[in-house]
């Protein structure tokens, strides 16, 4: 098969079995959880810095991580980035389905953008189905996977069959 139709199947079947990633609607409006072992808040800058066994809980949502950064503007979080080997984070994103899983050495959310950057041995796994590579995105608003290999590395894709009595 060529190669520019390679891509085209791909980015097809990116599109068809893409996580959906919109997390419940009352995870948001949950108070935030976060245990570490230290703590430094430093408002002048912006940056909320967690250590030691750093565990985030949001309704759904948790991240478990070696360390966590919140980088705020007008005591509004603006960016989350977790450390860890992996840093995990999971989250359910519809009533009716399991837990989305993701996992990196460096996990950082966007907040303007709603997207999940996964860096370092980075995972993604959805009802089975799992996306592995070097760097993923994981974009909320528009339920899409995205990634690369890294140097001369590959992206690998398991996906579960779908139900044939539908």
């Amino acid at each position: 098969m060529p190669r520019s139709a390679f891509r085209r199947l791909f980015g097809v079947a990116l599109l068809c079995i893409a996580p959906t990633t919109i997390a419940l609607e009352s995870d948001r409006k949950q108070p935030i959880y976060i245990d570490a072992d230290r703590v430094e808040l430093d408002e002048a800058k912006g940056l909320n810095t967690y250590s030691g066994s750093v565990v985030v809980v949001q309704g759904t949502m948790q991240i478990n991580a070696d360390r966590l950064v919140i980088h705020t503007a007008d005591r509004k979080p603006t960016r989350y980035v977790a450390t860890g080997t992996p840093a995990r984070y999971k989250q359910q994103p519809n009533p009716d389905e399991g837990d989305v899983v993701g996992t990196g050495n460096t996990i950082e959310y966007r907040v303007s953008e709603k997207k999940l950057y996964l860096r370092g041995d980075a995972h993604i796994t959805r009802q089975g189905d799992v996306f592995q590579g070097d760097r993923l995105v994981y974009d909320t608003a528009r339920d899409l996977v995205s990634g690369s290999g890294g140097q001369g590395g590959r992206i690998r894709m398991i996906i579960q069959p779908q139900d044939s009595e539908q």
